[in-house]
């Protein structure tokens, strides 16, 4: 049996190319979602390029089910997975016995919004948003979505400038048809660590481009943690 453990500390091997066909390859996240209170751990794993269905993955002492080609762990509060360091253990007998680590970003949130009264006439009105800083985060992205396609697309997502906590958010957000689509918006701001590769338990999408942060070798990949802002929201009116 091929055997996972979740520990933390990423050693200081020679950086190789990542590459899903040598070796043990592993890409995911652990989402913390503080608009839903909750988390959602997710890790996809391959060996030389073949998808492991019989791992033993665990993030502290819980172990995660695999289904439908991820090993998946769902916590029903964001308190289950409180913000700090966390180890990921890769053990394959007779082959491999692997850590990496990882943080959990800070919980946080919006801080202000303009306009204030949450309505933009025709999306012509420029739309901030700045939020408190998230310890032990590497950066943040953020993300835009129809209310009621909040979970279900991959909606406005771009990275923020390292350093910045706040951002003008563009016209295009709110016309992601082409035309302007009026309506509520929520408007997330993700505060991230390492180089997370998520797509559940984000109510819009995480923006790709981050570089793969395990790069050992014989062992690649993209791992990470994501810490998601309560919401905020914009309603877009047609003009007057």
């Amino acid at each position: 049996m091929v055997v996972l453990y979740l520990f933390v500390a990423w050693g200081c091997d020679q950086r190789i190319t990542p590459s899903e066909r040598n070796g043990h390859f592993l890409q995911g996240a652990s989402v913390k979602n503080l608009d839903n209170d909750s988390v959602v751990v997710e890790a996809k794993v391959k060996r030389n390029d073949t998808v492991l269905t019989t791992a033993l993955i665990r993030i502290k002492n819980d172990t995660l089910k695999y289904v439908d080609s991820s090993y998946l762990k769902s916590y029903p509060a964001v308190d289950s997975l409180p913000s700090g360091n966390y180890n990921l253990r890769l053990t394959d007998p007779g082959i491999r016995d692997d850590s990496v680590s990882f943080y959990q970003p800070a919980d946080f949130s919006i801080s202000s919004i303009v306009p204030d009264t949450h309505l933009n006439p025709g999306g012509s009105r420029q739309v901030r948003i700045s939020w408190l800083t998230s310890a032990g985060s590497n950066g943040y992205s953020y993300g835009v979505v129809r209310r009621n396609l909040a979970y279900q697309t991959a909606g406005y997502a771009q990275f923020v400038i390292t350093g910045v906590t706040s951002i003008t958010i563009p016209p295009d957000a709110f016309r992601l048809s082409g035309n302007l689509d009026t309506g509520w918006y929520y408007i997330y701001v993700y505060a991230y660590y390492g180089a997370p590769i998520a797509s559940r338990n984000l109510p819009t999408s995480f923006p790709a481009g981050i570089d793969p942060n395990i790069t050992r070798y014989n062992f690649t990949g993209s791992w990470g943690a994501i810490t998601v802002s309560p919401r905020d929201s914009m309603y877009i009116t047609e003009l007057p």
